[in-house]
């Protein structure tokens, strides 16, 4: 768990904008017989608007997502794909599996979903009590770049990206993507992806 709070800390911080003021100052009048107690007022620089802040939190969550398409149609689709963001928390003993809590809070506060019994998923390949087996496999690297963000009528986000995909060969795909993310006061980041959909090209077709 605190190897799991950690990963998250370092994505959750990453959305922390720091702002700045202006130091007060006396002012001075020019006629010597008038008493000035009067001082500048502190003006708040680098204000981030809030539409930045949500895409900076929208940005960082889609640069830790592995699943689009389909792979949100199943809980298997949605664990077999997050792990890859989860590899630097693999079993030390045994690399091919990693804790079924880490998953399991991973998936609630990115997607919103709760799931038991994580460690049936794969048993196929290997069943180890309490822990995912992962997959091997090579995997794609993603990189998103914020398009547009569009608030929906009920309160969900539509957000589309420039998206870069790195093959586990090397080779790059440039696209877009569109996902919605919903609020989730509960989720570490405040929101879940609902879904992400790749627009097809003819490389991805």
């Amino acid at each position: 768990m605190k190897k799991l709070m950690a990963f998250v800390s370092v994505i959750v911080l990453a959305l922390v904008v720091l702002t700045a003021g202006v130091s007060a100052a006396p002012v001075k009048s020019k006629n010597p017989d008038v008493k000035v107690t009067e001082t500048a007022v502190k003006t708040p620089v680098n204000e981030p608007s809030t539409e930045k802040v949500l895409e900076s939190r929208f940005l960082n969550m889609l640069n830790h997502n592995f699943v689009y398409g389909n792979d949100f149609d199943t809980v298997k689709g949605i664990v077999d794909n997050s792990v890859i963001a989860l590899l630097d928390l693999r079993d030390g003993e045994d690399s091919s599996y990693i804790a079924e809590n880490y998953v399991a809070d991973f998936i609630f506060d990115m997607y919103g979903v709760k799931a038991e019994n994580l460690d049936e998923i794969n048993a196929d390949f290997g069943v180890r009590e309490g822990y995912v087996f992962i997959l091997p496999r090579g995997y794609s690297t993603f990189s998103h770049e914020i398009s547009s963000v569009e608030k929906n009528e009920d309160g969900s986000f539509t957000v589309v990206t420039n998206l870069k995909i790195s093959d586990h060969d090397g080779v790059y795909e440039e696209t877009s993507c569109t996902t919605l993310f919903v609020e989730n006061e509960n989720s570490a980041f405040g929101y879940n992806i609902i879904f992400s959909d790749i627009a097809e090209t003819e490389e991805n077709v």
